[in-house]
């Protein structure tokens, strides 16, 4: 089945995407946060999290609003050096806290968003 005509069908974006570069090495021998890049995100849907969904995260995100994105882009949680992309939604900014790779399905990743605290 091919996913993506069904995300560019229900799509709400554009959304502001903000990808952190990895940190660079300063004078002192330790490392300074790069400036996140911005990145206009489209297609994209984005409904409430319910069920199962949440399963997928840790406990302690469960309790906050909790959003299921879909994109034709693949979107990076936190690992290593790499930031969790942040994405603006309604004048909100959600943390990507899980990633599904469906790119065999039309390439449509499934990311957990998390609303992160003012």
């Amino acid at each position: 089945m091919n996913l993506a005509p069904l995300v560019r069908a229900t799509n709400v974006g554009p959304l502001v995407l903000y990808r952190a570069a990895p940190p660079v090495a300063n004078a002192y021998g330790g490392f300074d946060a790069s400036a996140p890049a911005t990145l206009s995100l489209e297609p994209v849907t984005v409904h409430t999290a319910s069920g199962r969904d949440l399963d997928q995260l840790p406990e302690a995100d469960r309790t906050r609003e909790t959003v299921q994105i879909h994109t034709l882009e693949a979107l990076h949680v936190a690992d290593g050096d790499q930031a969790a992309d942040r994405l603006v939604y309604q004048a909100r900014v959600y943390r990507v806290a899980h990633v599904e790779d469906y790119s065999r399905m039309g390439g449509v990743w499934i990311s957990l968003g998390v609303l992160e605290e003012a």
